[in-house]
């Protein structure tokens, strides 16, 4: 595939255009019950999450740290819209995430409400350089963060970007060093992260099966 194409728009929506019943991410919730969510409604979720973070000024080349949501099965719809807005997101392999947001100067930080970093960002929020948002994923929502689900809940349908940049990064992986992915998805991606398996699921229109925490619920 071409790298010009967009992850977003090319690989997500195209789904949803093709096979809009068949089934995108599979979320095993408890024993009692598996969450289904087919392509058009990832496409739909993908869609209205572009729009809520594009109003709180998420756009092209703004970084977004992701913590905690390698369980949660709103990765695939986080990762569908930050690609839809062409900003890049971003995973801390260091666990430290004040020290990566001020390193790679994140403008957003999206955690799920029951992750261990959740707790220090909080607590430094001061000390955080250029973040200017963040968005909480969960029950409840911790004070000074904005509630995803409440956010998207009210937002209207997105409007596809009209002029997709042909190169950007679209996914940082911050270790000891930063590996910048420089293409508009990432296909060199081969590990058994979330993320990656994620990716790989939906570029062979395979199911992306997840077993997320009991405290996750539907969107």
């Amino acid at each position: 595939m071409s790298k010009n194409f967009n992850f977003g728009y090319d690989i997500v929506d195209k789904r949803a255009a093709d096979f809009p019943n068949e089934i995108a991410v599979k979320a095993l919730i408890d024993s009692d019950f598996v969450l289904e969510i087919s392509n058009a409604d990832l496409h739909h979720h993908s869609d209205v999450t572009a729009y809520y973070l594009q109003r709180m000024g998420v756009q092209q080349d703004s970084c977004v740290l992701l913590c905690g949501l390698e369980k949660r099965f709103e990765l695939a719809v986080i990762l569908s819209a930050l690609h839809k807005l062409c900003a890049v997101p971003v995973f801390d392999l260091t666990k430290n995430a004040l020290n990566c947001a001020n390193s790679i100067g994140v403008y957003a930080i999206i955690s799920a409400n029951d992750s261990p970093e959740i707790e220090h960002i909080t607590q430094n929020i001061p000390n955080l350089k250029t973040a200017e948002i963040l968005v909480s994923v969960g029950n409840p929502c911790p004070d000074y963060w904005f509630d995803l689900h409440t956010g998207t809940r009210f937002s209207k349908q997105f409007k596809p970007l009209k002029n997709i940049p042909k190169n950007y990064n679209s996914l940082i992986i911050f270790d000891e060093k930063p590996q910048f992915f420089n293409e508009t998805y990432p296909l060199e991606t081969t590990t058994n992260f979330a993320w990656d398996r994620f990716y790989r699921a939906m570029i062979e229109n395979k199911e992306f099966i997840l077993t997320p925490p009991p405290s996750a619920r539907p969107l």
